[in-house]
Order: structure tokens, then sequence, then C-alpha cells
């Protein structure tokens, strides 16, 4: 398992690194020539399908990682801690696959899928929504993109992604009146839909709809009124209810602003997973048989979860314990790792399948 992760980490699968990207699913492909495997590219992107289009259960998981410097593609351990980029998101993931499914019966290996794809950190939008939305369509699927230290993920937050642009009349700054400045007109914008969300200052483990204004620009000179703006806002939702409430919301403030527009950038479903589901209620079973102390919990996040969930599929997350996501010292628990695999072993193994 540690050597199988290692060599994964050494691949620098930066998203936009598509040759890199290749080369680690070839090293994958060549792990599984047991199974049927097909490779597949979406906008140049590679993705790797293991098995049938309709398994029982899809293994899921991303090759592709955040920048890094050089040094973190070289794997180290430390006090039981193996650091390196991509170690906790997510390719602690693929190199447990790989050992669930060298263990796999014949019976139980056309029940299970695995989809490996490398675009996930830029939106998945080439990846599992391309392949889903080519007719891969798994009972279940399986992706721990989520769910630290044995915690389901119970809810995850929906994502949407607005650009919003204004337009006025340009003249001279020194006689504002004689304008119409887009700049203004986009800020009294944003301004009044940000009233309408709850302060999140002080409440910072709220499960509430949330608004980031993320950029703004706009005018071309500091002595015009300026003619164009325009700005990129991103929204967390709770359920699509909440959504619903939050587009009622921008189609009222907007037909207060002549010539401000909305337009739908990124959109995501909200995700909740049924925790009576059998495959959920099979595997808590099995990670406390090991000890493990399931938990669950609320995520303010996104992955590649909200495309099964725009399907109807059904979907866990669940993770055992690391940290550092993103960061210059990501690390996974290499002894707690091996339970984890021992415990997906055992669940596959035993899975209700053709229920």
């Amino acid at each position: 398992m540690e050597e199988l992760l290692k060599k994964l980490i050494s691949f620098k699968t930066v998203s936009e690194n598509i040759e890199e990207n290749e080369k680690a699913l070839k090293w994958v492909k060549s792990k599984v020539s047991d199974f049927k495997v097909e490779e597949r590219h979406y906008k140049n992107h590679p993705v790797l399908i293991v098995g049938e289009e309709d398994p029982e259960i899809s293994l899921q998981a991303h090759m592709d990682v955040v920048p890094a410097k050089e040094s973190h593609f070289k794997p180290v351990v430390k006090k039981g801690k193996l650091f390196g980029r991509g170690a906790y998101d997510m390719k602690f993931a693929i190199a447990c696959y790989l050992k669930v499914l060298e263990d796999l019966s014949d019976k139980k290996s056309k029940k299970v899928g695995m989809m490996i794809t490398s675009d996930e950190e830029l939106g998945g939008f080439n990846g599992v929504k391309a392949v889903l939305d080519d007719g891969y369509n798994p009972d279940f699927c399986f992706l721990p993109d989520g769910g630290d230290n044995w915690s389901f993920d119970r809810k995850v937050k929906g994502v949407w992604h607005l650009d919003i642009s204004a337009t006025g009349t340009p003249g001279h700054a020194s006689r504002p009146w004689e304008g119409d400045s887009a700049l203004h007109k986009l800020l009294s914008f944003l301004r009044d839909i940000e009233g309408e969300f709850p302060d999140h200052t002080y409440n910072k483990e709220c499960f509430e709809s949330t608004l980031n204004i993320g950029k703004i620009e706009g005018g071309v000179a500091t002595n015009q009124i300026a003619e164009k703006a325009k700005a990129k806002i991103d929204i967390r939702f709770p359920d699509e209810k909440e959504k619903t409430k939050i587009e009622n919301l921008l189609n009222e403030v907007k037909n207060k602003y002549e010539g401000v527009t909305v337009k739908e950038d990124v959109f995501g479903s909200a995700f909740s997973c049924d925790l009576n589901h059998r495959h959920c209620k099979k595997f808590a079973q099995k990670a406390e048989s090991y000890g493990k102390k399931v938990s669950k919990k609320l995520s303010h996040g996104s992955s590649d979860i909200r495309f099964f969930a725009q399907k109807g599929i059904p979907a866990m997350m669940i993770k055992p314990k690391g940290g550092g996501s993103h960061s210059s010292k990501e690390w996974i628990d290499l002894e707690d790792l091996k339970d984890y695999c021992e415990v997906l072993k055992d669940f596959i193994k035993t899975a209700d399948f053709d229920k």
C-alpha cells in the first residue's frame, strides 16, 4: 500500500499537465490487466474506466492535483505519516482501489468498477460529468473525496458560480451626473445581494447559504466614468429549495438595475447521503468492527460527487485519517490507511448485490 501510494505521488499530475496524467493512468492500467479497461479523453483530459459501464459499485477517484513545489512530489514518511502532494486528495484512494481489485473474486469483480479522472481540480466537467453524460451508470458510487477521519459527509453544499455584468454611460469623472457608472451600478447590485445573505463573521460552522465576491473589474481610466464592469461570485447552498430562493432574489434585484445581467458559469447540485442505504450501513459496520468510530458531518466544499447527485446516483464519501489538502503539509496516516483498505475490501466482499 505504502509503495503504491509513493509511486502515485511521484507523478506530477497537476491538472493542466495532460502528459503526466496520461503517464500515471497508464501505470494504473498496467496494475489491472485482468480487468476490462477503457481509456477515454474529453478535451484531452484522460479518463480510465475499469470494468463494466454499469457496475453495482463504482470506485471513483481523481488523479489530478493542484500545483506544488518539486519537493512535494517526493513522498516522505515521518512518524507514521506519509507527506506529499495528493496523499490525501486523493491518490490514497487509487492505491487502495488497486489493492481491493487485486483481491476480488471473479464473481465480485463483475459487480465492481473503477473510474479515475484527471480534471477534478478544474471542475470535473471533462471527467466525471462527461463520463456520466456518455452513459456510465453505476448503481452506487464510492468517492472518498470528503468525509475526513471516518466521518460520512451527510450533506454537501451545492455550488453556483455567476458572472455579473453591468453597462453604463461613459463621461468625464469631474461631472459624474452626466454619465451612468457601470461600476457604481455593479457595486450597488452586489451590496443588495450580499445584504440578503447571513453574516458569517462569527458563525463559521453554519450550514446556511453563503456568498463570496471573488472578482470585480471595470473601467479604463481613473478620470472616466466606467462604461463596463463585471464581477464573479460564488454561492454555496444547502439544498435545491434554498437555491430556488436565491435565484428568485437575484432576478428581483436585477430588475432594479437597468443594464445588469446575470449569467451562470458553473452549477453543481447539493448532495445528501442516505445513511440508511445498505451500502452505507454495511461500510459503517465493517469500519466499527475494526475499532473505527464512524460519525457524520456537513460539508461546505464541493467535489465530483455533485455530478452523481444530478444523475440521482446514490453515493458516499468517507476518508481515513489525514489532512493538509492543497497545502505544503498534505499527509495521510499510513496505519489508518491500511485499516481503511481492509475495511473497503471486507465491505466489497460482503456487499449485498442485486437487491
